[in-house]
């Protein structure tokens, strides 16, 4: 039911309501000279709420509301200064413990808990490390061993500092990916043995070739990476920017990810085949490395073929069969990739492969832990443009993981912290000729599968990787390349499987599936960075085409209640006599004001222009005798209505005579619509700025010279606050401005019933 009683009437809803607003007398019931219908009892679950009907003005004033004060810049900086420069103790131990999370975690370490899975999770971390630490340091350009630097000396860093308890740090494929692009563009070319651009001297990272030939070993390189990547990472953390990867949306990482996985899949084709691959820099780079695999297929290595067939196969058969029958019987995984690791070694140290079957191994791996030496300073300009977007996709891929894990064992990650653990955990690295790291999901999964409950799993897992180096690394010598490129193209499986996300995202959102598209054919047909850009280009584009075309509607009134929807979705909104409610889906800004009022015009079929232009002919052409035509015919509005949205015309029309041109005169027949009242309906708009609070004072004054009364309802504190300072609220009058659309229709089809009754007086 609705009553309103007074001028402005107050609300009451119910289900009683039997008349609508034509029976009501043009929008007046029974309920004191202002309502929607007849008051009556509701039914069981029916909701009744009563209040007088609002402006926003009213509302203000009826219920004391009392506005913030805006400080100004000054006074926001100085508040800023004084929050920070405050010390108590309680503050100090907060910041420190903020910047050592381990602070907070370490001394309420629950050993009868937590130490057992934790172990258990360090160990079998530690055993995947080995063989993917060196397969993505091959995919990187780097020698295998430096994958277990960087599964050591950052991890332990990130353990300290670090908020996520279950990611595992080290190698990623993507980012080692994008590390080579800048290795093979600035290191030593690719005929250099890899014992001599390779090696570890008592000096640091050295280059034993000739300083003429070659500048730069790809350690070295890599290490410059690392230490840019690092100053960029902390930067953004003094900078607070740990929301940057919001701009990275799933569609957009997905994309990239798989048009990545094609990249590391065609670089590891050479070892698979065992064939001698140009290498290629910059755009369409894959297109004339796959030209070259082609015209080479003739000349592969067969023992290569065989063992990389086997490896694959074997790794396959673990995958797609035997892991899913040992996870119903226990957590811990079968270590296969350290298997065929083991297997390939052996099977190269007793049958002689490299000698007998000419096939690449590892070759020299040196033993001990590797002096500190600082990176090239002057490679770091070289770097910095490819450092940034590494820097951003190694911290996006990190962070959302560990959101993830966080979620799932309610704990909470630190973004800004998160950026300061990684940026000083590549720096630390960089001097110890380690590579960027990132979180690798395979790892990450597997350590909180089987138990990893804290960062307790990084320092086991560390401490069984200084083992492997200071005793067991030279074991490896004898192991195939091909034997690493078969873990790594087993392990794209997950990356390649992301094509089937294309359709399920084609399905919600055609823009949503340019996103990936585009990343994914930038990524392989150009090259990684610039895949990277044009996909957070076009998601740019679509953000502000969605923000520039919201979808728009003329509502309608539900009857028996205070609901107005979309009368072409809802075939029981019924549109109200002398008001047109205008429903505008999104922000308003300078982009998109003139959609706003071409849709306004289209929607509700009311052009301001064309009907002040009418309203002008009907004063200077009117008649004596046309008076009293319009006396009995009295109409208020001219119209042009769009198709699709057209409204009932009124059929009395007013004569004009044309004596324009000396011709004689012309009937013309104008129709018009009862529209006396639009409401712009702005529940859905979250902010405007000051070229859509112009363009609000400007349909107020088109449309009050058109005789039609312009109103906005339901507009939020944060708009009302910007119609007040772009001075919107000076000419459109607080009268004008309701709380709800409800309020703006009670009030405006009060006013005209009043009026009706005055006149009939």
């Amino acid at each position: 039911m609705f009553a309103d009683t007074g001028a402005c009437g107050t609300i009451v809803r119910g289900m009683e309501q039997t008349n609508d607003y034509n029976e009501a007398g043009g929008g007046v019931g029974d309920g004191g000279g202002g309502g929607l219908g007849n008051a009556g009892a509701g039914t069981a679950g029916d909701l009744c709420v009563v209040r007088p009907a609002l402006t926003v003005s009213q509302r203000a004033r009826d219920y004391h509301y009392q506005p913030q004060d805006k400080p100004g810049f000054v006074k926001t900086v100085q508040k800023k200064v004084r929050d920070s420069c405050a010390c108590s103790g309680r503050c100090v131990k907060t910041v420190i413990t903020s910047k050592l999370p381990i602070l907070t975690w370490l001394p309420s370490y629950n050993l009868r808990q937590s130490l057992l899975g934790d172990i258990i999770a360090g160990v079998t971390v530690a055993i995947m490390h080995i063989p993917q630490g060196m397969a993505y340091a091959l995919l990187a350009g780097l020698p295998p061993i430096t994958g277990l630097y960087m599964a050591f000396f950052p991890l332990l860093v990130y353990s300290v500092l670090g908020t996520s308890r279950h990611c595992s740090m080290g190698t990623f494929a993507v980012v080692c990916l994008m590390t080579r692009k800048v290795v093979e563009e600035l290191a030593t070319a690719p005929d250099v043995p890899p014992t001599a651009a390779f090696s570890i001297g008592d000096g640091g990272l050295m280059d034993n070739t000739t300083a003429a030939a070659v500048t730069y070993t790809p350690v070295q390189v890599a290490a410059a990476v690392a230490l840019m990547i690092g100053i960029v990472q902390v930067v953004l953390g003094l900078l607070q920017l740990g929301s940057l990867c919001v701009f990275l949306s799933d569609m957009l990482v997905s994309g990239f990810t798989t048009g990545a996985a094609v990249h590391v899949m065609t670089s590891q084709i050479k070892y698979l085949f065992g064939l001698q691959v140009q290498r290629y820099n910059g755009p369409l780079k894959i297109i004339y490395t796959y030209k070259d695999i082609i015209s080479q297929l003739l000349h592969a290595n067969p023992a290569a073929m065989v063992i990389s067939g086997l490896t694959i196969a074997t790794l396959a058969f673990n995958n797609e069969v035997l892991k899913p029958w040992v996870r119903t019987k226990t957590k811990i995984p079968v270590p296969i990739e350290l298997l065929v690791v083991i297997g390939g070694t052996v099977a190269s140290y007793f049958g002689h492969l490299n000698d007998n079957y000419n096939i690449r191994i590892v070759g020299e791996i040196p033993t001990g832990i590797p002096a500190p030496t600082p990176p090239p300073f002057e490679l770091l300009p070289k770097v910095v443009v490819d450092s940034i977007v590494i820097s951003i996709v190694a911290y996006t891929v990190s962070y959302s993981m560990s959101k993830i894990f966080a979620k799932k064992h309610n704990y909470q990650v630190d973004a800004t912290q998160e950026l300061y653990a990684l940026g000083i955990s590549n720096v630390f690295g960089s001097f110890f000729g380690c590579g960027p790291i990132a979180a690798s999901l395979s790892r990450s999964l597997i350590q909180e599968a089987v138990g990893g409950a804290t960062q307790i799993t990084s320092f086991i897992c560390c401490g069984l990787i200084v083992l492997v180096l200071l005793f067991i690394g030279p074991v490896f010598e004898t192991l195939p390349n091909c034997v690493l490129s078969s873990i790594i193209v087993v392990a794209l499986k997950g990356m390649f499987l992301q094509v089937h996300e294309l359709k399920r995202i084609w399905k919600v959102s055609r823009m949503d599936a340019s996103i990936w598209l585009s990343s994914f054919l930038g990524v392989v047909i150009i090259d990684i960075d610039y895949g990277l850009l044009i996909g957070i280009i076009v998601s740019l584009v679509v953000l502000l085409c969605r923000s520039q075309q919201p979808k728009t509607a003329r509502f309608g009134h539900i009857a028996n209640t205070d609901l107005y929807l979309d009368v072409t979705k809802y075939s029981s909104a019924v549109e109200i006599p002398s008001v047109s409610i205008f429903h505008f889906g999104g922000p308003v800004h300078f982009a998109n004001t003139e959609y706003f009022r071409t849709q306004l015009e289209t929607i509700t079929g009311l052009n301001p222009s064309i009907m002040s232009h009418k309203k002008k002919m009907l004063e200077k052409e009117q008649t004596p005798e046309q008076d009293d035509t319009q006396q009995s015919n009295k109409e208020v509005n001219g119209s042009v209505a769009s198709e699709g949205h057209e409204k009932e015309p009124n059929k009395l029309v007013m004569l004009f005579k044309n004596k324009r041109n000396g011709k004689k005169p012309k009937d013309l027949t104008i129709s018009m619509p009862e529209i006396k009242h639009i409401i712009i309906e702005m529940s859905s708009v979250s902010y405007i700025d000051s070229s859509a609070g112009k363009l609000l004072v400007q349909l107020y004054k088109d449309y009050n010279a058109a005789g039609i009364s312009f109103s906005l309802a339901a507009s939020s504190e944060n708009v009302l606050d910007s119609l007040e300072e772009c001075e919107a609220t000076k000419v459109i009058p607080s009268e004008n401005i309701f709380h709800s659309t409800h309020d703006a229709v009670t009030i405006l089809t009060c006013m005209d019933s009043s009026a009706t009754n005055s006149t009939k007086l």
